[in-house]
């Protein structure tokens, strides 16, 4: 009798890990094909080697590749340990400790703001004015992004057999785990996490069993506030942002070369690619630096750019299929703590995946919100392959409960 296989992806885990590896080869293109700038001095001197000491290897790598996609590779390959860590764990050792990561990343945040208001702390320097990460110049972590899914992990250990969020003294402690890291992290400014943690917890409310009518009378409450936030929790810039949505079709020539500009350029950069795109690393875009944040926030713009609508398109339903295969694996499963993960992680990836798309072309204000898998950034990479390994986990595992199903409940008051 054949050994049983020790590591099986399943069907599922391959419907996640294949659009995964898609999306991170048309990132580590796009990367490199924006990485002009090449430094001068080989790899080893970003850490402190001499230049003479360096390799003639990694100097010709360096000169060839750029350090832009040679990072990204890194944090890719280091993403794949990721998955395998994960994946051994499993997801519901890694859920006994929810609560324990989500206070660790919470600590992150608020030494963060030590920093800003306090005094200084070591490894934590402000970057064009804000406070977002932890470590050195070449290597530092973002813990916002780590919060993501610390949240995710947090509200599925707590929905998970409580029926208590069915009433409004219920809703409270899952809605301050939200707010909580909500705060810190507008402090630091940070818009684009702000925005679709909100969306993570009501979803992930409404699976477990909340009642529709609190969280529509939360929803509308929270409408009510808005104009509150924009004028008196916002800082300049980011009201700015916001205007912007509303002025793009603005005449005034002088706005659309300043405030405008970031939005102007990413919608001539897709509308140049066209059907089929102009080609990889070709174009103005590319080889002369049009487009802010290219590599990073609006590298969506660049993939429409090189690649076109086709490439677009494939981006999207790379995404979709994320989706579509998550939310059968939640479905797959009858452990009500892998369920709601599941559930989270979908929302989570697919909220970051709208943001980002819907400020490259207009229709959400420009956030800094990174493409998962897509955009240079070893915390965003991280966290969403971490994700997507816990998901690829619960669909290999389906607890068998003696238990009616989770998350049904009667009409009671």
């Amino acid at each position: 009798m054949d050994a049983p296989r020790r590591f099986d992806l399943t069907r599922l885990g391959w419907g996640l890990a294949i659009p995964l590896l898609f999306l991170s080869l048309v990132g580590l293109a796009s990367i490199h094909a924006t990485d002009r700038d090449l430094a001068a001095e080989p790899v080893l001197t970003a850490i402190g080697a001499p230049a003479a000491q360096s390799s003639p290897w990694l100097s010709r790598m360096h000169d060839e590749i750029g350090d832009g996609t040679l990072k990204q590779i890194a944090f890719f390959a280091t993403g794949g340990l990721l998955i395998w860590l994960v994946v051994k764990v499993g997801y519901l050792r890694i859920g006994r400790y929810a609560y324990v990561i989500y206070w660790l990343v919470l600590a992150m945040l608020v030494l963060l703001l030590v920093d800003r208001y306090l005094l200084n702390v070591p490894l934590i320097s402000p970057r064009r004015a804000t406070w977002r990460w932890i470590g050195f110049e070449t290597l530092s972590v973002q813990p916002s992004e780590f919060m993501k899914l610390a949240l995710v992990l947090a509200l599925a250990r707590y929905l998970r057999y409580r029926k208590s969020y069915r009433t409004w003294r219920g809703l409270i402690p899952p809605f301050l785990a939200t707010l909580l890291p909500m705060a810190l992290i507008l402090k630091q400014p940070d818009l684009g996490t702000l925005l679709m943690l909100l969306p993570v917890l009501f979803v992930m409310l409404f699976v477990a069993g909340a009642r529709l009518r609190h969280l529509a009378c939360i929803i509308l409450a929270g409408s009510a506030t808005l104009p509150l936030f924009y004028y008196f929790g916002m800082h300049d810039y980011q009201r700015q942002r916001i205007d912007v949505l509303f002025r793009q079709a603005a005449p005034d020539e002088q706005w659309h070369m300043n405030q405008g500009f970031q939005l102007r350029q990413s919608k001539i950069a897709l509308a140049l690619g066209g059907a089929w795109g102009e080609g990889f690393g070709e174009g103005a875009f590319v080889r002369y630096g049009l487009l802010p944040e290219e590599h990073n926030d609006f590298i969506f713009a660049i993939i429409g750019n090189q690649w076109g609508f086709i490439g677009c398109a494939l981006v999207i339903l790379s995404y979709v299929a994320i989706v579509v295969v998550g939310l059968e694996v939640s479905t797959v499963t009858n452990d009500p703590f892998g369920r709601l993960l599941a559930v989270g992680v979908v929302v989570m990836i697919v909220m970051q995946a709208l943001l980002n798309m819907c400020m490259t072309i207009g229709l959400a204000p420009i956030t800094g919100m990174p493409l998962p898998f897509v955009s240079m950034g070893g915390s965003s990479l991280w966290t969403n392959i971490t994700a997507i390994a816990l998901l690829v986990n619960i669909a290999q595992k389906r607890p068998l409960l003696i238990a009616n199903p989770p998350f049904e409940y009667e009409d009671d008051e």
